[in-house]
């Protein structure tokens, strides 16, 4: 797939959207760094969590110190989490290095992924065949029992990335939030369908730096820690 010929999905914040000027980099972006939390701790391998409490593992808090410490020269301005405590808990790290309070948002919480949430990999295969299948054919479009879709989870993030952005003109600031939502972001700015979302990797203590120019271009570099 060619992320030039993508076109955004429906639905989206129209303050990300557009990309008008491509081919021009204009001045001043506001440069985001998006992190992904550090590794869990887990009842079982390979399983969703989504809106799930869980805590980090001790390698967890051990890979956002080293983000913290990459950025610890980086003129940081802000930093943003989603109210789950994977999310804060590295953020309060990153912004600990800068003197800088956490702002913690629900908007940037990770995919609901409702009867599923605990169960491994497998187990949903086992016990929602038809959902699992339809999971791996379209990911934006299945929403487990209770749940949300990815096509949701994204218009809620992007809203939210919306007012962070307008806030913060020309500077620079982190979010440290969740797989998932990372991965909606990265293919809103690359203007990638949600459908290839999984082409994406995010490691624990992944950081992404995206520069949102004023014009709505966005540029990308991916990091995986």
């Amino acid at each position: 797939m060619n992320p030039s010929n993508a076109q955004p999905a429906k639905g989206l914040d129209p303050k990300l959207g557009g990309y008008h000027g491509a081919g021009r980099f204009p001045a001043d972006p506001t440069r985001l760094y998006l992190i992904r939390h550090g590794e869990l701790l887990k009842a079982k391998p390979k399983s969703y969590h989504g809106q799930t409490d869980v805590a980090l593992a001790a390698n967890g808090v051990a890979q956002l110190e080293r983000v913290a410490d990459r950025l610890a020269a980086v003129p940081l301005k802000a930093v943003y989490a989603s109210t789950l405590r994977r999310s804060a808990q590295g953020a309060e790290q990153v912004a600990t290095r800068h003197g800088l309070p956490v702002v913690t948002n629900p908007a940037f919480r990770e995919k609901a992924f409702g009867v599923w949430e605990g169960l491994t990999y497998d187990e949903v295969a086992e016990r929602y065949p038809d959902d699992w299948a339809r999971w791996l054919a379209d990911p934006p479009s299945l929403k487990p029992e209770g749940g949300e879709t990815y096509l949701e989870m994204q218009s809620r993030v992007l809203r939210a990335l919306g007012e962070i952005l307008a806030a913060h003109p020309a500077q620079e600031i982190a979010l440290v939030a969740h797989g998932g939502v990372n991965r909606a972001i990265i293919c809103h700015a690359l203007r990638l369908d949600l459908k290839y979302v999984f082409r994406i990797e995010q490691d624990h203590g992944a950081v992404n730096i995206i520069d949102f120019f004023p014009d709505g271009m966005a540029v990308v570099k991916l990091i995986n820690g």
